[in-house]
C-alpha cells in the first residue's frame, strides 16, 4: 500500500508536494480506509484542478520516478535520466528532482526516495521500519563522504560489495535487488509490480497492445466473467466478446512500434484483435470490431483486467483523467469498488484525476481523500493541497464551494471583450 508520495522540482512543482494517503483521526466512511498496524491507509483518493494547473504532471512525476527504478539496470554509463526540473526559475535549473515513496511491502513500512539531474543520481535512501522505530538500510550522497553509508553491521556487510558494481546514474536499489540482495528485494519488487500509472487517452492500437495478452491470458475465464460484468453495469448491451490472435514476423511488424521496442522483438510479435456480441431483437449476434466500439467501452475493455488484478493482488492504480468517456454514475461505481471491503479484500488504492464534481461529495468521499492543484499564475508553479487543510463542516455542499471558487483550483474565465 502506498501511504504517501513526495516530489520536488518536477516539471510545474516547484516546491515540495506531499500527497497522502494515511487518513486522518476523522472517523466518517470507515469503508474508505483501511487499518493497518499503527496506521490507518485510504483506499483511494481523487485530484480535482483547473486545465493545465499540474494535474498531468503530479501523474508524470509518480510514473517517471517508477520508470527510472523499474529500468535503472538497463541504463548504460552515459544514458541520461528522463527528469525535467521546474523551468521558470534560475535557482531551479541546475537543482536536481527529488522523489519519495513511503509504502508498506510485505508486511513493513519502508521510506524510500532518491534525487538526481539528467546526468546522475544525487542522494539516495532506503529506512525500514522492522519496529516503530526506522532502520538506515542506506544512504547515498554525493555531497559526502563516502557516497554510500550503512548504520548497520550485518546490512553493511552485506550490501558494501556490491556497491562498486553501481554506477552514478543507476540507483543502488535496483542494482542490490539485481545482484540478490534480500535487504532490497522486497521494496525493489513493490516498484516493479505493485504500483502502475495509467493513460486513459490510449488509442486503438496502443491499447489492443495492452490489453491483448491479459485477456489471451484468461485460461479460467474469471476475467471474461469480470469484464461482462462491468459492461452490465454500465448499461453497455454487450453479450460477449471474442479474442483473436496471429503471429507477425519481425518485417510485419507495424511501423509505429518505437525502434527500442522493435529492437526486442527479433523474432516478431503476437497481434490480438477483440470482437463484440450485440444480440439483436430477433435473437440474433450482431459483431463489431473493439476499434469501432465506442471511447467508454473501450475504457471498459481496459480497465477490467487493470482493476481485476488490483482487487487480486492489492495493487496501486494511477490514472489521470480516469473519468475520460466513463458516465458519472459508473465513475462513481468504479470508485466505489475500492471502498467495498467484501470486492477490495486485499487493499487496493485507486489514485485518479478527474474533472467529473459527482465524487466532491463529503457522502462519497472524506475530506482527506480529496486533493487539489492550483497553477500560481505569476510564477506558473503548481501547489498540491488538501481539502482536510480547510477543515470543512461535514453538511457543507462540497462541490458548490468548489465550483464557486472556495478551494481555487478552477479555471478563471474572463468575459469575451466587449461584451
Amino acid at each position: 500500500m502506498l501511504l504517501q508520495f513526495t516530489v520536488e522540482n518536477f516539471r510545474s512543482f516547484k516546491e515540495k508536494a506531499i500527497f497522502s494517503l494515511e487518513a486522518s483521526t476523522d472517523k466518517d466512511l470507515e469503508d474508505n480506509y483501511t487499518p493497518s498496524g499503527h496506521d490507518k491507509v485510504l483506499r483511494s483518493a481523487v485530484i480535482y484542478g483547473a486545465n493545465a494547473s499540474g494535474k498531468s504532471n503530479f501523474f508524470n512525476a509518480i510514473s517517471t520516478a517508477i520508470n527510472i527504478v523499474r529500468t535503472s539496470s538497463m541504463r548504460q554509463p552515459g544514458d541520461r535520466l528522463p527528469v525535467t526540473p521546474f523551468a521558470f526559475s534560475k535557482e531551479t535549473g541546475d537543482k536536481p528532482s527529488a522523489f519519495e515513496f513511503v509504502f508498506i511491502a510485505g508486511e513493513t513500512k519502508y521510506v524510500y526516495g532518491f534525487s538526481c539531474d539528467a546526468a546522475r543520481i544525487h542522494t539516495e535512501y532506503l529506512y525500514a521500519y522492522f519496529s516503530r522505530k526506522a532502520t538506515t538500510i542506506f544512504e547515498r550522497d554525493i555531497a559526502d563522504e563516502p557516497e554510500y553509508s550503512f548504520t548497520m553491521p550485518a546490512i553493511k556487510k552485506s550490501l558494501k560489495p556490491i556497491v562498486e558494481r553501481n554506477t552514478g546514474n543507476k540507483l543502488f536499489l535496483a542494482t542490490g535487488a539485481l545482484w540478490n540482495s534480500s535487504e532490497l528485494a522486497v521494496p525493489f519488487r513493490w516498484f516493479q509490480e505493485m504500483i502502475d500509472t495509467y493513460e486513459t487517452r490510449n488509442n486503438y492500437e496502443e491499447l489492443i497492445r495492452f490489453i491483448g495478452p491479459m485477456y489471451a491470458h484468461d485460461e479460467d475465464g474469471s476475467l471474461r466473467e469480470f469484464t461482462r460484468r462491468m459492461l452490465r453495469q454500465a448499461d453497455i448491451h454487450i453479450a460477449d466478446y471474442e479474442l483473436s490472435s496471429r503471429k507477425l514476423s519481425a518485417d510485419q511488424l507495424p511501423p509505429g512500434i518505437p525502434d527500442m521496442i522493435r529492437s526486442m522483438l527479433p523474432n516478431g510479435a503476437v497481434e490480438y484483435s477483440i470482437t463484440t456480441s450485440h444480440c439483436l431483437e430477433n435473437g440474433e449476434l450482431a459483431r463489431l470490431s473493439l476499434r469501432d466500439e465506442s471511447e467508454g467501452t473501450r475504457s471498459l475493455f481496459m480497465f477490467s483486467p487493470v482493476l481485476k488484478d488490483a482487487f487480486e493482488h492489492g495493487k496501486i492504480i494511477c490514472a489521470d483523467e480516469f473519468d475520460s468517456h466513463l458516465h458519472p454514475m459508473l465513475l462513481m461505481y468504479l470508485v466505489g469498488l475500492f471502498h467495498n471491503p467484501t470486492v477490495n479484500t486485499h487493499n487496493a488504492q485507486l489514485i485518479i484525476s478527474l474533472h467529473t464534481t459527482e465524487l466532491l461529495s463529503l457522502k462519497v468521499m472524506r475530506r482527506d481523500q480529496i486533493y487539489f492543484v492550483e497553477k500560481d499564475p505569476d510564477t506558473f508553479a503548481s501547489e498540491l493541497y488538501s481539502l482536510d487543510e480547510f477543515s470543512p463542516r461535514t453538511r457543507i455542499d462540497v462541490r458548490k464551494a468548489y465550483l464557486l471558487g472556495r478551494y481555487g483550483s478552477v479555471p478563471r474565465i474572463w468575459g469575451v471583450e466587449g461584451q
